[in-house]
């Protein structure tokens, strides 16, 4: 999954329905599947950096997602590009899927 952080720490509004459909109609589904999140958000704002992707992270958990990668935080604070940040981060995510 990959979420940014709007407000004090909250999944955006057009990935509402997606999250609540996940946790309330399809629960067993998730079970002991793989997952991974990416993280977008501002470190400036403190605690709430990337609380969007610690929702779906937690929600991963209560369903039994396999976390096969640590989430990767991206940082809009500092220079984020595709590049440098999160393509290392994906072609490992890859590897371990297909291993």
């Amino acid at each position: 999954a990959v979420t940014s952080t709007t407000g004090m720490g909250e999944l955006p509004d057009n990935l509402q329905p997606l999250y609540s459909a996940i946790r309330d109609q399809l629960p067993a589904a998730w079970r002991g599947l793989p997952g991974a999140v990416i993280g977008l958000g501002d470190a400036s704002y403190g605690d709430t950096f990337c609380g969007g992707g610690e929702l779906m992270c937690e929600l991963f958990a209560e369903l039994g997602v396999r976390e096969v990668q640590e989430m990767l935080r991206l940082d809009a604070s500092e220079s984020v590009t595709p590049e440098t940040d999160a393509e290392p981060w994906l072609a490992q995510l890859i590897a371990t899927l297909k291993g």
